[in-house]
């Protein structure tokens, strides 16, 4: 049987060239992988390969088709003579590209390891970076709250050399008040109350009277005594406050709106102090909307922190900014002469600090003024 050679001859030649193209496009691939991504091993060893390739494809194909050339032209011995080297070149090609392969393998697993310390490197830097942040946060809340405790401080030591100053004022003129109040009582008895010496007897009684409270003022403000602790409801404390100032000072137009949390634990307090607290606050808040206006008490409870909070808030006049960071200084007072002697804060301050809690104060002048006491529900510290 005959069988023509010229297709497979065809078919040699076509598939040779075919592999020779598909080896360059190989190679333009990889070239491009690498330009975009040069610090990636991958792609590197990927070119190397696709060279060796490449070369081994040029080979072994222009081989065959050389040999196709010389089987059509009768001139089979010249292939058969250059055949060993075709065939040695491509071996070499091949033990190239091994080689090549494992040189590539030892770099990738070097390769891996510097992107692993890399990583590593990369973690403790950021890592650094929050702790150096953490730390300087840490820091200035640090500062902060010293400065804030300096502050405090100062503060107290102000008050206490004013106590101690207001104590010994206060014995001083105690007495001599009292007897101008004996004796303006006993010459009142005998004094007909249609005179004008009865009338004259009266406005000093009136003005000695004035004088007195002031001086229990300035005694209450002086005695800094451990407040005696007692478990009580605060909402009861509140109530009797409200009842006392509704016998005390009736102003109908003001109008007080009162919301308790309901779930507010009882309280280790003393309650005649944090009923003079709350008395003063809601006081305040009266002379502060004047004759028509709304007061708002609310009460809540923190848990996570222990605390009650509760709010005394007016709809009045508000307080100026630079008045505001002298709220609780003594005798400091924005009230006219005679309707009060500017200690109500300070002696309220003073309460309680010593329950352990606080005292803040926000305002807008023409939108009312915010008192907020800061308990803690376990007792003193």
């Amino acid at each position: 049987m005959t069988v023509f050679a010229s297709p497979i001859r065809l078919v040699d030649m076509a598939g040779s060239l075919v592999m020779i193209v598909f080896s360059l496009l190989c190679i333009r691939q990889a070239l491009g992988l690498g330009r975009r991504h040069p610090d990636n091993i991958v792609w590197t060893y990927l070119l190397w390969l696709s060279v060796c390739l490449g070369i081994f494809a040029l080979s072994r194909s222009g081989g065959h088709i050389l040999k196709q050339f010389f089987l059509m032209a009768d001139q089979g011995q010249m292939w058969q003579a250059l055949q060993p080297y075709s065939g040695s070149l491509n071996t070499l090609l091949l033990t190239v590209a091994a080689a090549v392969t494992l040189f590539f393998n030892r770099s990738w697993q070097i390769y891996q390891q510097i992107i692993t310390d890399k990583q590593a490197l990369q973690t403790a830097h950021a890592k650094v970076l929050d702790l150096n942040e953490t730390l300087e946060k840490r820091v200035q809340e640090r500062t902060d709250a010293l400065l804030q405790h300096e502050k405090q401080m100062a503060h107290a030591d102000r008050l206490a050399s004013i106590g101690q100053l207001s104590a010994g004022i206060a014995h001083e003129i105690n007495n001599p008040l009292g007897i101008i109040q004996g004796y303006t009582q006993l010459l009142l008895r005998s004094e007909p109350a249609d005179t004008q010496r009865h009338e004259d007897l009266s406005t000093i009684l009136k003005h000695a009277k004035n004088c007195k409270s002031i001086v229990e003022d300035l005694l209450n403000f002086a005695r800094r005594s451990k407040p005696s602790a007692a478990v009580v409801d605060i909402h009861e404390v509140i109530e009797d406050a409200l009842i006392f100032l509704e016998h005390r000072a009736k102003t109908p137009e003001v109008e007080i709106h009162k919301q308790f949390q309901s779930d507010i634990p009882s309280l280790q307090i003393d309650e005649k102090k944090i009923k003079q607290v709350l008395i003063n606050l809601v006081m305040n808040a009266k002379h502060a909307v004047g004759e028509k206006g709304q007061i708002a008490i609310r009460t809540e409870y923190h848990p996570d922190v222990h605390q009650v909070l509760i709010r005394v808030k007016d709809s009045g006049y508000g307080i100026e900014p630079k008045d505001l960071k002298r709220i609780f200084d003594p005798f400091f007072t924005t009230k006219a002469t005679g309707e009060g002697t500017g200690l109500g804060l300070a002696v309220s301050y003073g309460i309680i600090k010593s329950h352990g809690g606080d005292i803040e104060v926000d305002s807008t002048p023409g939108s009312g003024t915010e008192f907020r006491v800061i308990l803690p529900v376990n007792g003193f510290t």
